[in-house]
């Protein structure tokens, strides 16, 4: 009788442990994905740490096996034709996923080896100071016009909407003052060639980045740029140009992002322009944006101990719009003008291993399709002959 005692309360001991262990084990199981879309958020991985903007804390982005830092820090800069794409931050976070997340462990996605470390950049309100210069080579004689071109920007990170729910990574709002200067050497005007320009050009301008993730899967690109465009003796409503872009994301996998949305130039001839593609982050030394307007393709061919080293083949909607006083003898006028080109560019860039340092790149590209707009013509389109170009940056 004891015995029959002692067995039943053992075993109803271990009918409520192992009860309770399943009901355990039950309530941390995930609920049922409802779509497709849903078991691709579930293999995300996580948003990065909080970030405080006015500390010495430590952001995380997922990043590439061995990297130390983004690839590329360049913002296409002629997307605009004037220092850097409307909105556009200095660096994207690499698309690979970190160590330990659970895109590793799902089968659904190629298994790559390597995947063991992160990006760690201390984040600040400053976030640096850029500048390049690019001569576009003209001798000035006839329709052979040379262009030098210079600007500088610097970056400030400030909070913004911090704490969302429609803020995953906790995006800050990136705002970036800059200045330009445009040296325009030709063309040569005389009574049957009427195209003129000024000697120089300037851009006074302020913009606005914020890049947030709505959810693992779905996030945006999203910019506007206000300034003033002109050569500083006249200055009219035209001179004023707003800028901007409105880009939708989508993680479809750890390594391919696809972007859809709209890129805003405010130019004379051309308002508006679709921005279409995808990126693709294969491994850690390579990079492709397979992107209009802005394609461009990028690998790590060394390490020089401070740097990684990057190659590069990119294309780019150069030019922009100003105005200027007309100089002919038969117009006197104020009149808004486009330049337009078509830039295709090979360069290599260096990224410091550290969290900041010193950064920059050198490249020689091809300029085609160049034109010259007036929008109070004669003539209102002038073609100017193909050319070479050489631009050089540094960024710290």
């Amino acid at each position: 009788m004891m015995r029959t005692v002692f067995f039943s309360a053992t075993m109803a001991a271990i009918a409520m442990a192992t009860a309770g262990r399943v009901r355990a084990q039950t309530a941390q199981l995930p609920p049922p994905a409802a779509s497709s879309l849903d078991r691709i958020a579930q293999t995300m991985p996580p948003p990065p740490s909080a970030w405080d903007p006015y500390a010495a804390q430590p952001q995380v982005f997922p990043a590439a096996p061995g990297a130390t830092a983004p690839p590329s820090i360049w913002a296409p800069s002629a997307i605009s034709g004037q220092p850097g794409y409307p909105g556009y931050p200095a660096a994207q976070p690499p698309l690979v996923p970190t160590q330990g997340s659970a895109a590793l462990a799902n089968p659904a996605y190629p298994q790559q080896s390597g995947f063991q470390q992160t990006y760690a950049q201390t984040m600040h309100v400053y976030q640096g100071l850029r500048g390049s210069w690019a001569y576009l080579l003209g001798n000035g004689q006839g329709l052979n016009v040379g262009i030098n071109e210079l600007d500088t920007t610097a970056t400030f990170a400030l909070p913004f909407f911090h704490n969302s729910p429609v803020n995953l990574n906790h995006a800050p709002l990136l705002v970036t003052p800059g200045f330009g200067l445009q040296l325009w050497d030709g063309p040569v005007t005389t009574a049957t060639q009427l195209a003129d320009l000024p000697p120089n050009t300037y851009d006074v301008f302020i913009d606005a980045a914020w890049n947030p993730k709505f959810t693992p899967v779905f996030g945006a690109e999203l910019g506007i740029r206000v300034g003033i465009y002109t050569n500083w003796d006249v200055l009219v409503w035209d001179s004023w140009r707003i800028m901007g872009r409105a880009i939708g994301t989508l993680q479809m996998t750890p390594t391919w992002q696809a972007k859809a949305g709209i890129v805003y130039l405010d130019r004379n001839q051309v308002k508006l322009l679709p921005a279409l593609g995808a990126t693709w982050t294969p491994n850690a030394d390579s990079r492709y944006d397979i992107f209009f307007p802005a394609p461009k393709a990028s690998w790590r061919y060394m390490n020089s101990g401070r740097h990684n080293w990057w190659g590069y083949v990119s294309g780019e909607y150069g030019g922009g719009a100003w105005t200027f006083r007309r100089n002919t003898s038969l117009y006197n006028m104020i009149t808004p003008f486009d330049y337009n080109d078509i830039r295709i560019a090979l360069g290599t860039e260096f990224v410091p291993l550290a969290a900041t340092g010193l950064a920059g790149n050198m490249e020689v590209g091809y300029v085609f399709y160049r034109q010259l707009f007036y929008v109070d013509g004669p003539p209102q389109i002038v073609n100017l002959p193909d050319t070479i170009m050489f631009r050089l940056g540094l960024a710290y």
